[in-house]
């Protein structure tokens, strides 16, 4: 490797985790810094960086993504009501979560139909990737 690639890679890498740091430090703010949403913002944040490779970092896309999580924890408002939305569906995703069956029981929704679940959670993430898509912000 040249010296040329090395320092374009540590400049890639501490991109990277500026954009981490970032995000993670609006995050908290949008979730008002709550116990389990931090926990949910801050395991789904490690995973998306993770999973992808850093050359697939859209900076335009990271802005606009701050940018909603500061309007988001300015007022709450609509993007503060799609981050609840959005840290509980994660939160209810995750398999340690302890399930209370009791929340949709007045709706008469059973909740333990993992076909149903299954078409929820689905329906979620084609909502959210539509909204990605439409603002250019990359939440997951």
């Amino acid at each position: 490797m040249s010296s040329a690639q090395a320092l374009k890679s540590a400049a890639d890498r501490k991109t990277v985790i500026n954009a981490y740091r970032h995000l993670y430090r609006q995050g908290l703010k949008a979730v008002n810094y709550s116990t389990p949403a931090r926990h949910v913002l801050r395991h789904t944040l490690r995973s998306s960086f993770r999973s992808n490779p850093s050359d697939e970092l859209n900076p335009q896309r990271i802005a606009n993504t701050l940018q909603f999580l500061q309007r988001a924890a300015d007022v709450a408002g609509l993007e503060h009501k799609i981050v609840k939305n959005l840290m509980m569906m994660k939160y209810w995703e995750q398999p340690q979560a302890r399930k209370d069956h009791r929340i949709l029981r007045g709706l008469g929704v059973n909740q333990k139909d993992s076909a149903l679940m299954q078409d929820a959670i689905r329906q979620f993430n084609l909502t959210l990737s539509l909204l990605n898509d439409s603002l250019e912000i990359c939440l997951r």
